[in-house]
């Protein structure tokens, strides 16, 4: 990501968000860990004025762990931004992860992604 997209606060809640981890977040990042061993995925991301749950560089993803409440037109303005860097945005509903079928579901689809964007870059 281009260094002057980051700022100083966004850095800040960034990490306090990371220390605030739900049980969905946490989830879904140990089945990273696990499924997607050749990516790096970053938490709680800090891109100009947002955090990105979950962001891979080298496939220029962010997903987006997603809870019941939620504001499209933000999200549309956000994921905007974020195309405008290059970067896709996945969205995966937090109500999901407690089922481990649809956990490894989006998990597979978030490795599927990454592989192509990687190989799409070559």
């Amino acid at each position: 990501m281009p260094g002057n997209a980051r700022n100083r606060a966004n850095k800040n809640r960034a990490r306090s968000l990371r220390r605030a981890a739900n049980l969905s977040e946490t989830r879904f990042r140990r089945g990273l860990r696990r499924t997607c061993p050749e990516f790096t995925f970053r938490f709680q991301y800090p891109v100009g004025p947002y955090s990105l749950d979950f962001f891979c560089s080298a496939a220029m993803l962010c997903v987006e762990v997603d809870g019941e409440i939620h504001d499209a037109d933000r999200d549309r303005v956000r994921d905007d931004y974020l195309a405008g860097l290059g970067v896709l945005t996945h969205r995966v509903p937090s109500a999901d992860l407690a089922d481990p079928d649809r956990l490894a579901a989006h998990l597979a689809a978030v490795r599927n992604l990454c592989i192509e964007r990687v190989s799409d870059a070559e």
